[in-house]
């Protein structure tokens, strides 16, 4: 695999969810690059791209949404397990991500790139049992969700590697870890000091998740791949090894011990197969936003629970 030249223009570019809270962003870094069509069901925020109103479970809407695109990128989805029904959110994720490969194949669209999650791997909202098998944990720790928002990542994943295997187009998994949106500024540094918060510390500026879904389009030379989105830092008060042995109660193998040497601070999720093959190199500073909430609104050292 290997990077198209600089600058490359992306050609025509639909985007669903683009008018959401990561999608805006990714319509962004898309600007001067793409011809980009946003898929939503509310118009996006920037005026100069095209609208297409329709949801991801409206699978012709879809098919005549993607007609003459050369890409697109799946943004739409339930974000967490509390946002709505674990009915509504398996439907919305899986359906709709059917929806939009077999649409995107239909349509002649030659890549696509998919919003995952780090939850894929099971270890966010699981029993405190399911530990990492090592760290940091890359694109091949096993997978194991038992709840049914991580198990929709899980079976979306599937789906991209079963679309990508076909043959007829090139599809591409992003897993960001936490995406830190401007309400969420005022937790980050109590965040980091709960031993137990279910992100393992990792977090990730939705304008470096944007960078890695445009770096997605630039690549040749591929058929299918996966990669953590990360901040090249987490947001653990103290060493991320020290702060995983004291929430588990012991050391876990380490994979990548270079990983840990180079930042002692680094996620648990490992990015290094970004930066070599996409070429991903994160901006996100968490420090830099916290410095910008007001001392009166900062959160406490403990933050109360999710």
């Amino acid at each position: 695999m290997k990077m198209g030249p600089k600058d490359m223009h992306l050609g025509k570019v639909a985007v669903t969810g683009g008018s959401g809270r990561l999608g805006r962003f990714v319509v962004d870094e898309l600007a001067g690059r793409a011809n980009v069509t946003v898929i939503d069901i509310r118009p996006p925020v920037q005026k100069d791209v095209a609208f297409v109103e329709s949801t991801v479970l409206d699978f012709e809407g879809l098919k005549r949404a993607f007609a003459g695109h050369d890409a697109v990128i799946h943004l739409a989805a339930i974000p967490n397990p509390r946002t709505a029904p674990a009915d509504i959110t398996f439907n919305t994720n899986v359906q709709g991500t059917w929806n939009v490969l077999q649409a995107a194949e239909d349509a002649g669209v030659k890549r696509v790139a998919v919003a995952s999650s780090d939850a894929a791997t099971g270890l966010h909202y699981n029993p405190p049992d399911w530990d990492p098998q090592y760290l940091p944990v890359d694109e091949a720790h096993v997978l194991r969700p038992i709840e049914f928002y991580s198990l929709s990542k899980e079976v979306t994943e599937v789906m991209c590697r079963c679309y990508a295997v076909r043959g007829k187009m090139s599809v591409i998994v992003i897993r960001p870890t936490h995406i830190v949106f401007e309400p969420e500024w005022p937790e980050l540094e109590a965040r980091g000091a709960d031993p137990q918060n279910y992100h393992f510390w990792a977090y990730v500026e939705p304008e470096d998740v944007a960078q890695a879904f445009r770096k997605s389009l630039e690549l040749t030379d591929v058929s299918y791949d996966t990669f953590f989105i990360a901040a090249a830092d987490s947001l653990a008060a103290r060493p991320t090894l020290e702060m995983m042995r004291e929430r588990i109660g012991r050391d876990l193998p380490v994979k990548n011990a270079a990983v840990f040497q180079n930042e002692p601070y680094a996620p648990v999720f490992d990015i290094s197969h970004a930066r070599d093959v996409l070429g991903y190199e994160p901006k996100s500073d968490w420090r830099k936003l916290y410095a910008k909430v007001p001392e009166a609104k900062r959160w406490g050292r403990t933050a109360p629970a999710a």
